[in-house]
C-alpha cells in the first residue's frame, strides 16, 4: 500500500504515524470509571469504543467530520439493572449501539428495552495493529458473555479498522453455551446526526415496500431519504423490505455540502430485517438505520407471529455489519 504520494509501509519507524490507539479511564461525568478505546487511522474513520458497554462504538469522525448522533445523555456507564425502558436512561447514541440477545424493542416476556447486551462488559480485549505494503488494519477483539440462565450466550466480537480507507467492519460471532434452545433477538443501532444528517443529506436504499410502524410513523412513508424538519412531532419508526434477491444490505447517506457519503453494509443472510428511526424534536434529529434478525415490538409479539429468531444448544451464528465513509 502507498500512502500519501510515496510513502511506503518500510519508511515508516512507528505505526502510530498512521494507526494511533489510545486506551484510557473516563474520568468524570455519567461515565466515569468506564473504559474506553479510542482509534484513528490514517485517512479513515476515527472511532471511540466503550469496552464496558459490549464494544459498542460512540461517537465517529471522517476527515473531521461528525458522523454518529450523539444524545444528550451522552457517554454513560452500564446499568446493572435493567427492568422496562430503564435502557434509554443510559443510551448515549454513538455509531453503533446493540440490542439483545435476550430482547429487542419493547419491554417483553420480563425483559426490558432492547435487551442487555449494550450494558456488558468485555473480557479478554485486545488491540492488534498491522501494516505492510499490501495494506494495514487496526482490529479490535473480545469476548461478551451473558450467562443468565436458561441460555449462556457469548459474544465474540471483532472491529476492523482499514488503514488507508473510511471502512470499519464489525464481526459477532454469537453462541448459545447453555443447553437449551433460547430466544436470541438482535439489531444494530447505527445513529447519524448533524452535521451529515441535516438538508441537503440524503438517504438511499434499494427498497422493495416499506411498512410504518404506527399511525403517526406513516408521515414519512413518502420522506423517509430526507432529513425531516425540526419540530416536535412523534418519532418514526419504518421498516424497509428489499426483498428476496439481495444477499448483502446496502444504505447510503450523502450529503454534498460536506463531500462525504457514508455507506452501511450488512449480511442479510443472518440479518434479514431493516428498521430506521427518525426523530424530529428539537435536540434530536436523529436517524438510525438498523440491521436486525427481529422485529422491534419486543418478544412477545414475534413469538405470538412465529418470527421469532433462537440459537440452539451450542449452536453459533455470525453477523456482519460494515460502515464505509469516503468522498463523494
Amino acid at each position: 500500500m502507498t500512502l500519501d504520494g510515496g510513502l511506503t509501509a518500510g519508511r515508516l519507524t512507528n505505526i502510530d504515524a498512521v494507526a494511533q490507539v489510545r486506551e484510557s479511564i473516563i474520568s468524570s461525568g455519567p461515565g466515569a470509571g468506564m473504559r474506553a478505546i479510542d482509534v484513528q487511522v490514517w485517512d479513515g474513520v476515527a472511532c471511540r469504543i466503550y469496552p464496558d458497554r459490549g464494544l459498542d462504538i460512540g461517537q465517529a469522525w471522517y476527515r473531521g467530520v461528525p458522523l454518529a448522533w450523539i444524545s444528550q445523555i451522552g457517554e454513560a456507564g452500564p446499568l446493572h439493572d435493567l427492568q422496562g425502558a430503564d435502557w434509554s436512561t443510559a443510551f448515549g447514541g454513538g455509531l453503533m449501539t446493540t440490542c439483545g440477545l435476550r430482547n429487542v424493542g419493547a419491554p417483553s416476556e420480563g425483559h426490558g428495552l432492547h435487551g442487555t447486551y449494550s450494558h456488558l462488559p468485555a473480557a479478554d480485549d485486545t488491540v492488534e495493529r498491522t501494516l505492510s505494503d499490501a495494506g494495514g488494519t487496526v482490529t479490535v477483539r473480545g469476548v461478551i458473555d451473558d450467562p443468565e440462565p436458561p441460555a449462556h450466550f457469548r459474544v465474540e466480537r471483532t472491529i476492523t479498522f482499514s488503514i488507508g480507507t473510511g471502512r470499519v467492519e464489525v464481526e459477532d460471532v454469537a453462541a448459545n453455551l447453555g443447553h437449551e434452545k433460547a430466544p436470541a433477538p438482535l439489531l444494530y443501532h447505527l445513529n447519524f446526526g448533524y452535521p451529515l444528517w441535516a438538508p441537503p443529506a440524503r438517504l438511499e436504499i434499494p427498497v422493495a415496500s416499506t411498512t410504518a410502524r404506527d399511525t403517526a410513523s406513516e408521515v414519512a412513508l413518502d420522506t423517509w431519504h430526507l432529513p425531516p424538519d425540526v419540530a416536535e412531532q412523534a418519532e418514526r419508526v419504518l421498516e424497509h423490505d428489499l426483498g428476496p434477491d439481495l444477499e448483502w444490505g446496502n444504505a447510503r447517506i450523502s450529503n454534498p455540502d460536506l463531500g462525504i457519503e457514508v455507506t452501511i453494509g450488512w449480511d442479510r443472510t443472518s440479518l434479514p430485517r431493516l428498521n430506521q428511526w427518525l426523530d424530529p424534536n428539537p435536540g434530536m434529529s436523529v436517524l438510525g438505520v438498523e440491521p436486525a434478525n427481529c422485529s422491534t415490538r419486543g418478544r412477545a409479539f414475534d413469538r405470538a407471529a412465529g418470527i421469532m429468531p433462537f440459537l440452539g444448544p451450542m449452536e453459533r451464528r455470525v453477523t456482519r455489519v460494515c460502515i464505509e465513509a469516503g468522498g463523494m
